[in-house]
């Protein structure tokens, strides 16, 4: 509805139309050839000429003879063409160019002009090429330009403009070629292109286009060239496409468009260039494809497309490319791609990323390969030996497959190979010493295969090679001593196989090396003294060896460094070699010797990530200078002998997610300003000498994995600040000298797994919220304080807990029930508290140990008695009883006394009745101990018929035992809160 009311204006709206352009253009409808000198110089005015090229334009010269004017032959002064393209020219393209009245050609492309293409243009009635493309012009495009009846070529592309495209362009009748691309145009494509008859050329990609693409286009019948990639064009691919019989190049590339490729693309006999990248397509490959006898080019890769691969170079003798990676195609590759014979001039095949398998035998008979990817499937088998007979491959990419076995000598005989990709393969046996041959190779990747042997000595003569991958194998031996002969290598990656030997003092040789990957291996000795002449290296990284020594002095050259990592080695002496470039982001020199002061000149390195300089020898303070690495993340220097305060300068790095200063003999408080690294994920302070108490503030750092304070000084409460650590996984407040209650604002730290609060002097109950620590896994510890109370019975709840240690408390009453739902339980320490009763059934796996210094019985202790164990009694129970005790203890004294007064003034009468009194004593004071010191019965035992004076002692000692034992049991417990 749209078009025809587009071509069907009445004849009242034409005249208002005109009346209107002959009032907007009156002052240029006296424009005349006989004015384009002026105009000329008005357009000159409002540009900028870095090069000069526009200082000739005078009126004292011939406008004929200005540079970039042409004039019609054989007439004077009657501009038809203004060329200025390529000249930097900046500024505005002024109205005034207008006044060119006669002019055919106007070119301003590849400079530098702004603003917007002036509507004034669409007077220039004889105008038939305009090429402003290649500028920053802004704005929308001009519906004016429809007014240009004789325009044949407009290509106003690589802009800044932006809108929608004026379907008045579909008015320029005479259009041949149309280039919009490279803007930022949205909309839709007008439908009224489709009255551009003689349109051969049409460009639109890189914009962002909607909707699809118009049935009315189908009236194009002239395009030999559609191009309207990389918009957010969707729907069907249209079946008209397939009628326009002289198109040469379609492309559709990084769209939207789904469904499956239409069969009547088969139809178009001159196409020389397909490419439908990057779409959603489906289905399968039509096989009506294969009757494109000229084409050159079929890109089908990135969509959804199924199947088998069904194109046919045998039969598309003209096909070069072959693109279809990233699909779902299955099967294996054709016995018959390339039928066997030599007529097949296919030079690329891009397989990569579909589900092929089998084996890449039928690759042979393509002869004109140069480059085979057929990476990232599941193909299985050897590498063909038969793979020379490609004699023009330059690329060989087959990574991540199943290929097996070894890398075929015949390789060697590839000689234009610049690329051999074999990653991630189940490759075995060594390199071949025939791959020296290639001296044209530039890229050899062989990592993560299960390749052994040794690196030859003849790949040191691929002199062309730039980058070696060689990580996650068996390489063995040593690094090539010629190593140095690769001067063109940017990359050497050898991390993570076995090789042993020095590091060759050649391979400073290597002067274009970036990246050295040596890490992973059983390498030794001392870094050569060559290299600091790696003065491009960027990279390096040497941990997991045997290297030793101190650092060459002339590493300090090496300005280009941004990441070092010498961890887990044996170096030893100063760092400042390391520190001779000022564009470190990553310094890691962990477990070595190193010694010294933790230099100032570390801190110049602004853009430093990670600074790991723990688990060496560095002494003194921490610098100050470390605060100005206001983008360090992980700041490690534990594991040294560092003194002195923790310096405040360093609150100034607010991106830290690590701080480990564990393992020095730093001293003062722990700084309140900590609480203001928000993005602190773990920080350990552990085995310092840090006094004072918890600041509060680290409730603030909602982000905190790991908080671990032990083995300090520490004293004062555990802040219930603690409890907003929300992400907590791990609490270590071990071996310091806290007090006070266990805050329950603990159980808010509900994604701890391990929790350490032992060695402290924590009192009063266990939290019963300390049950809702669900996550607790690894162990919750809170033996050797002052607790007291029972065992909460929600410990329970703790189902993964794996270890629970609550020794060396005052814990009392009962083991509660509950604890035998841990069923993940596998160490338990309830030891040397005030606990009594039975130990529950299901804990008597635990070892002995796990119980004792209690009033507990039961497996694994000894059985309990026949009686329910006895109440424990009452505070003022005991107070009762021990009253008793005093009261009783004095009568029997003065008893005592009376009877050995007696003794004394008649002992040999009543010497036996003594005697057996005192045995009686003991005898109770023995606890059931057989008999006392004589238990062979030569004297008197309990019950035996005694007069009545021993009846009486006998007696007397009978309850003097059963108070004995009374305070025996008393003493027991004492003993236990001690």
């Amino acid at each position: 509805m749209a078009i025809k009311q587009s071509n069907s204006f009445s004849p009242r709206v034409h005249a208002g139309l005109s009346l209107l352009f002959c009032i907007l253009l009156a002052p240029v409808s006296l424009a005349t050839p006989a004015t384009a000198p002026a105009a000329l110089l008005e357009v000159k005015s409002g540009l900028t000429d870095p090069e000069g090229v526009l200082s000739g334009w005078s009126l004292e010269a011939d406008v004929c003879s200005w540079h970039g004017i042409t004039c019609l032959p054989g007439e004077v002064g009657i501009v038809t063409g203004l060329n200025l393209s390529g000249y930097g020219l900046s500024g505005v393209i002024p109205p005034a160019i207008s006044g060119l009245v006669s002019v055919e050609s106007i070119d301003l492309s590849s400079n530098s002009l702004t603003g917007p293409i002036p509507p004034e243009l669409g007077v220039l009635e004889n105008l038939r090429t305009l090429l402003l493309f290649s500028n920053s012009l802004t704005g929308t495009i001009p519906p004016e330009l429809g007014l240009l009846k004789n325009l044949k070529v407009l290509r106003i592309g690589d802009n800044r403009l932006h809108g929608e495209i004026p379907p008045q362009l579909g008015d320029c009748s005479e259009l041949e070629t149309l280039g919009l691309a490279y803007c930022q145009l949205n909309g839709t494509i007008p439908a009224e292109l489709g009255n551009l008859k003689q349109l051969q050329k049409l460009a639109l990609d890189n914009n962002t286009l909607t909707g699809g693409i118009p049935e009315q286009l189908a009236g194009c019948v002239s395009l030999r060239f559609l191009s309207v990639s990389d918009n957010m064009l969707q729907g069907n691919i249209p079946s008209f496409l397939g009628s326009f019989s002289d198109l040469q190049s379609l492309n559709l590339a990084n769209n939207q468009f789904s469904g499956e490729i239409p069969v009547e693309i088969g139809n178009l006999s001159s196409l020389t260039y397909l490419n439908l990248l990057g779409n959603s397509l489906t289905g399968a490959i039509p096989a009506e494809l294969n009757r494109l006898g000229q084409l050159q080019v079929l890109d089908l890769s990135m969509n959804n497309i199924s199947g088998k691969v069904s194109i046919s170079p045998a039969q598309l003798k003209n096909l070069k490319y072959l693109v279809l990676s990233g699909n779902l195609l299955d099967g294996a590759i054709p016995e018959d791609l390339c039928a066997g014979d030599s007529s097949s001039l296919l030079e690329n095949l891009f397989l990569a990323g579909n589900n092929l398998e089998g084996g890449i035998e039928a690759l042979l008979n393509c002869d004109a390969l140069q480059s085979i990817d057929v990476s990232n499937n599941s193909f299985t088998g050897v590498i063909p030996p038969g793979i020379d007979r490609l004699p023009g491959l330059v690329n060989l990419a087959l990574h991540n497959n199943s290929f097996t076995g070894g890398l075929p000598r015949q390789i060697g005989n590839l000689s234009n190979l610049e690329i051999l990709s074999l990653f991630h393969n189940g490759l075995t046996g060594g390199i071949p010493s025939e791959i020296g041959r290639l001296q044209k190779l530039k890229l050899l990747f062989l990592y993560e295969n299960q390749m052994s042997g040794t690196i030859p000595d003849e790949l040191t003569n691929c002199t062309s090679l730039e980058e070696v991958d060689f990580f996650g194998n068996h390489f063995h031996g040593p690094i090539p001593e010629r190593i140095g002969n690769l001067r063109n290598l940017a990359v050497l990656q050898l991390r993570q196989n076995d090789l042993s030997g020095p590091i060759p003092a050649s391979l400073g040789e290597c002067r274009s090396l970036q990246a050295l990957a040596l890490a992973d291996n059983r390498l030794t000795g001392v870094l050569p003294e060559t290299f600091g002449q790696l003065t491009e290296l960027s990279v390096v990284t040497l941990y997991n060896n045997s290297l030793e020594g101190p650092l060459p002095e002339s590493l300090f050259q090496l300005k280009n460094l941004t990441v070092i990592n010498f961890s887990h080695n044996r170096f030893a002496g100063s760092l400042v070699p390391l520190l001779g470039s000022t564009s470190l982001a990553v310094l890691a020199l962990t477990s070595n010797s190193f010694s010294g002061v933790i230099p100032a000149v570390v801190a110049r390195s602004r853009n430093m990530v990670r600074l790991q300089l723990g688990g060496n020898r560095l002494t003194g303070a921490i610098p100050a200078e470390l605060g100005n690495l206001t983008r360090l993340s992980m700041l490690d220097l534990s594991l040294n002998n560092l003194s002195g305060d923790i310096p405040a300068e360093l609150s100034s790095c607010v991106e830290l997610t690590h701080l480990k200063l564990d393992g020095n003999s730093l001293t003062g408080t722990v700084p309140a300003w900590l609480g203001s690294l928000r993005s602190l994920g773990e920080l350990d302070l552990s085995w310092n000498v840090f006094t004072g108490g918890i600041p509060p503030e680290l409730g603030n750092c909602s982000g905190l994995l790991k908080l671990s304070l032990s083995d300090n000084h520490l004293t004062g409460s555990i802040p219930p600040e603690i409890g907003r650590l929300t992400s907590l996984n791990v609490l270590n407040l071990n071996k310091n000298s806290l007090t006070g209650a266990i805050p329950p604002s603990l159980q808010q730290c509900n994604k701890l797994y391990e929790l350490r609060l032992s060695e402290n002097s924590l009192e009063g109950p266990i939290p019963p919220e300390l049950g809702q620590l669900s996550e607790l896994q690894v162990i919750l510890d809170l033996s050797r304080n002052r607790l007291s109370g029972e065992i909460p019975a929600s410990l329970g709840s703790l189902v993964k807990l794996e270890r629970l240690n609550l020794s060396s408390n005052r814990l009392d009453g009962q083991i509660p029930s509950s604890l035998l739902q841990l069923t993940s339980l596998h160490r338990l320490n309830l030891s040397d508290n005030l606990l009594s009763g039975a130990v529950p059934a299901g804990l008597s796996s635990f070892p002995a140990a796990s119980f004792v210094g209690n009033e507990l019985c039961g497996a694994p202790l000894p059985p309990c008695g026949p009686r329910s164990p006895a109440r424990r009694l009452s505070g003022t129970e005991v107070v009762v009883i021990v009253a008793g005790i005093a009261l009783v203890s004095a009568v029997v004294c003065v008893a005592l006394l009376y009877t050995m007064l007696r003794v004394w003034s008649n002992w040999r009468a009543v010497s036996v009745s003594n005697s057996d009194g005192e045995e009686s004593v003991h005898g109770g004071g023995g606890h059931g101990g057989g008999g006392g010191k004589w238990g062979d019965g030569k004297y008197w035992k309990v019950g035996s018929p005694v007069s009545w004076s021993a009846e009486q002692k006998h007696s007397s000692g009978s309850e003097t035992a059963s108070v004995l034992h009374g305070k025996s049991t008393e003493a027991a417990a004492g003993a236990g809160k001690s």
